[in-house]
């Protein structure tokens, strides 16, 4: 999902913790799943919930916005912004003319690189890396293909190489160590990411 909604679950892992001293890995992933767990259910359900696979891959190209409680809009999130609109809907009609086989994707890896793929062969890839793991993570959870493993980039990269973790990606989630680990691994993903600057090496010795 990759640092979705990240502002607001920024301001969550960055709010001093109660007392003095620094977080506990436990204290950080209770505050960030209590911050992020209401959006993170809904944008699961606007994803996964999509009428047709179709509409499940135009989808997974855009966050989504709450509209004075009508349905949901779509917007682009952070990683996306820049590359605009119209980049974004030009790499969807791409990625869209190869529905069939990535609807059709045995493993989240596969899905992968099928989309980067696409993009790489649309000239977009290079400034894509994030659009295309985002696109596999949601249009994923439409056709059942989640990934097993952490992928390593931009934030969440960083947030490894703090505890001590540099690929090569993807990074197994047993190597997380056991608190982190309990985490699906696309929520490992996102917690790197928006937390990123509040762990420490030492964490991963909790248990």
């Amino acid at each position: 999902m990759s640092c979705r909604r990240a502002d607001h679950v920024r301001r969550g892992c960055q709010t001093g913790r109660p007392g003095d001293g620094e977080w506990t890995l436990t204290e950080l992933l209770q505050t960030y799943q209590a911050d992020f767990a209401r959006d993170r259910e809904a944008g699961h359900r606007w994803w996964s919930s999509a009428p047709d696979r179709r509409e499940a891959l135009t989808r997974a190209f855009y966050d989504w916005e709450e509209d004075s409680g009508e349905s949901p809009r779509r917007v682009l999130n952070s990683h996306q912004r820049r590359l605009g609109y119209l980049a974004i809907s030009q790499a969807e009609a791409a990625v869209q003319r190869h529905l069939d086989v990535l609807a059709d994707s045995g493993s989240f890896e596969e899905l992968l690189r099928s989309i980067e793929y696409v993009l790489r062969m649309e000239g977009l890839y290079s400034d894509a890396t994030l659009l295309a793991y985002d696109v596999a993570e949601r249009f994923g959870r439409y056709i059942g293909q989640e990934p097993d493993s952490v992928y390593l980039h931009a934030g969440t990269r960083e947030g490894a190489k703090v505890l001590g973790i540099e690929g090569p990606s993807p990074v197994p989630r047993e190597r997380f160590g056991p608190v982190i680990g309990r985490l699906s691994a696309s929520e490992i993903e996102n917690f790197l990411c928006i937390c990123k600057h509040q762990l420490r090496r030492a964490m991963l010795l909790e248990n």
